[in-house]
């Protein structure tokens, strides 16, 4: 499941170079910008997804295609780790997703990378 940033954010910008995927943006315009969505865009959902929290451009954004939840890289998620704000980044519901498809996608954006299969951490559906 990716994760997704809520209207808590404080835009310290302390959670973008932590992103081992590089798929945390400052903004919506932002990620669009690269192609990529954050989760409620396609469907127009008033749930909580990533665009139920988007006010403007005051929040940074998680795009879920490229969140893999720090899953072979590290045994928490780099977002929420450092984050000062509580429940700020939190698991988004749209996309649930085991440990064996977020090591495949992990797999599939760093090809270059050492993915180490032991590091998931325990907010991970399996």
């Amino acid at each position: 499941m990716a994760l997704l940033i809520t209207d808590e954010c404080i835009a310290c910008a302390a959670c973008l170079p932590e992103c081992p995927n590089e798929a945390i943006f400052e903004n919506l315009e932002d990620c669009e910008a690269e192609g990529l969505e954050v989760t409620g865009e396609e469907e127009g959902e008033d749930t909580e997804t990533q665009m139920s929290y988007v006010d403007g451009d005051n929040i940074y954004v998680i795009a879920y295609d490229r969140c893999t939840e720090c899953v072979g890289h590290f045994d928490e998620p780099q977002c929420a780790a450092v984050c000062p704000v509580s429940d700020c980044c939190i698991s988004d519901p749209t996309y649930p997703e085991t440990s064996a498809v977020l090591l495949d996608k992990v797999k599939k954006l760093n090809p270059d990378k050492d993915i180490d299969e032991s590091l998931v951490w325990s907010g991970v559906r399996n």
